[in-house]
């Protein structure tokens, strides 16, 4: 019994022990420094990793030793089998020093160190050779490309052409391999260098061999737009719906599908020559003309100041080939535009006095036009020949201007007819500068016309401009067409008022007014018989300058008479 509850006191107070203490050894796990058990997962996934290289190492070659062996489409499928195990050996070895390198404890990274250079100087070795074997390769089906276009048309067309297709294939395939072992040459000799290794002749290659690349895939881009133009070109001859037009739009798609291909291939060289630390802005104007839309990079700052700072340098070496001819084409410019001006200016004036002396009679806007269209017909001569100086072609030009003019003229119809109907104004002049006119239910002196309007002062000296069109629509009174006019005043009376005496009234204001003319045939009659008045008229002869003085004056001094005679006064 006692030792029954000495042992189930002591697991008591074990269990209380086990609690209290449970804090401090996780407090103690944690507060342990976590370098070991990171250097001992780095250690175990380097050796991981360099496990995997051997592995591909081992692969290679053995696969290298059974194309030795092989023929025709065996050899070709393991050779690419070879090409794309290269090519993973190649990036897990690259993987597997920049793993080296992220690592701080140097005892260990000293003892991968020396495994990581010999690997790498043994993959830039056989990066060599691949360049060497892959550029003879190249070089033999240009060769052979070469000779089957010379003799392509006196052999069977058709399976010659299939063969030059296939060595085309070919060589394409090459070149996008060699690019794959470009990515591998720049990223092991940054690599190499991380190692501490001397890799300035393997940079150089690199250098060489890329921007040589970059140059090819731009030229290519270059030549398949010239074809897709001439395709666009051909279209648009065509209908879309004939065997040819579908045939065309085929080739267009397969030609825009390349332009694509190289655009992407040539990108990648552009990420290499970036790598590189080298000048890109060309061909990243290249890809961007070539997709046809501005990539991410563009917007990027970095990217676009560069753009920017490589196409002002081109600019200035631009300058500083054609400063000369610039300068003598600017000065060439602006004395053609001097001598048109000032020569405008002198056949404006002769044309001015020519037409005082010749026609005086013409109206003011016809001779305003003469004027100002010779003037303005100099200055266009000044800039056609202009143009044609700097090379512009000026039939295109004029034709343009055909079709522009046409597209105008359709916006502004109302502004078209204003300037017809100044022309009609033009031709049959139904008034001119200085004439006093009633038209549109307006009356006022004309003071200045032109194509398109008619300035109009009233005899309240209101300013009023009225389009053309509205005064050749409406009847025009040219009031002060004619020196002299005669005018007709008529006044009312009672009708029970003596009708000689007013007669005898109106007749004798007629003969003493001063502003009526006495040469000429005057007199007053009896015009029309009311109900309760009768109307009289009297008809008189004044200058076109004295209408509204005659109207007034008679007017008041008629009234003044009647007034006299008891004529209109209530019995």
């Amino acid at each position: 019994m006692k030792w029954s509850f000495f042992v189930l006191g002591n697991s008591r107070r074990f269990i209380v022990f086990i609690f209290v203490c449970l804090p401090f050894f996780a407090f103690a796990q944690e507060s342990l420094p976590a370098d070991a058990e990171d250097t001992k997962s780095a250690a175990k996934q380097l050796k991981q990793t360099l496990s995997e290289i051997a592995d591909y190492r081992e692969l290679i070659e053995q696969i290298e030793s059974e194309q030795k062996d092989a023929f025709g489409f065996e050899k070709r499928a393991l050779g690419k089998q070879r090409l794309n195990t290269l090519t993973r050996y190649r990036n897990l070895l690259q993987q597997y020093i920049e793993d080296i390198t992220a690592l701080e404890e140097q005892a260990f990274v000293k003892k991968h160190q020396e495994k990581a250079i010999n690997l790498v100087e043994k993959a830039l070795q056989e990066i060599y050779d691949d360049l060497a074997v892959s550029d003879k390769a190249v070089g033999d089906l240009e060769q052979s490309i070469a000779d089957a276009l010379k003799n392509i048309f006196s052999l069977n067309e058709a399976p010659a052409k299939d063969r030059v297709a296939q060595m085309l294939w070919k060589l394409n395939l090459i070149r996008r391999y060699q690019e794959d072992v470009f990515h591998a040459l720049v990223y092991l000799s940054r690599s190499a260098e991380s190692l501490g290794l001397n890799a300035d002749k393997s940079l150089a290659l690199a250098e060489q061999r890329v921007r040589k690349q970059a140059d090819t895939l731009s030229g290519f881009i270059g030549l398949n737009e010239d074809k897709l133009l001439q395709l666009e070109k051909k279209k648009a001859v065509v209908r879309t719906e004939s065997d040819t037009g579908k045939a065309l739009i085929s080739q267009s798609a397969l030609v825009n599908l390349e332009i694509q291909e190289y655009a992407n291939r040539l990108q990648h060289m552009v990420t290499l020559l970036n790598e590189l630390g080298l000048s890109t802005a060309l061909y990243k104007k290249t890809v961007i003309q070539a997709r046809d839309s501005l990539s991410k990079e563009v917007l990027d700052g970095q990217v676009f100041s560069h753009l920017v700072t490589e196409w002002w340098l081109d600019f200035k070496k631009w300058m500083r080939r054609q400063a000369p001819s610039l300068i003598g084409s600017a000065i060439t410019l602006i004395g053609i535009f001097v001598v048109a001006y000032l020569l405008s200016k002198l056949v404006r004036r002769i044309v001015s006095i020519s037409l005082h002396r010749s026609r005086p009679d013409m109206s003011e806007l016809a001779r305003s036009f003469l004027i100002v269209s010779s003037g303005r017909l100099i200055i266009l001569l000044g800039i056609i020949y202009a143009l044609a100086q700097l090379g512009v072609q000026i039939g295109p030009l004029l034709a343009g201007l055909g079709i522009m003019g046409f597209v105008i003229g359709f916006a502004l119809q109302e502004t078209l007819a204003n300037f017809a109907s100044g022309l009609m104004i033009l031709i049959y002049r139904p008034y001119d500068v200085g004439d006093k006119i009633r038209v549109a239910g307006l009356e006022g002196r004309v003071k200045e016309m032109t194509l398109v309007t008619t300035t109009i002062f009233t005899s309240a000296n209101h300013h009023l401009t009225v389009p053309n069109n509205t005064i050749w629509k409406d009847i025009i009174q040219n009031i002060t067409s004619q020196p002299h006019v005669r005018m007709d005043l008529f006044f009312t009376a009672p009708f029970a008022s003596d009708s000689k005496a007013i007669l005898s009234a109106i007749d004798d204001e007629l003969n003493q007014n001063k502003v009526v003319e006495q040469d000429r045939d005057k007199h007053a009659r009896v015009y029309e018989l009311g109900e309760s008045e009768v109307k009289y008229i009297a008809r008189f002869w004044v200058s076109s300058d004295d209408i509204d003085e005659a109207k007034w004056s008679i007017s008041e001094a008629v009234k003044q008479r009647f007034d006299n005679i008891g004529i209109g006064k209530d019995s």
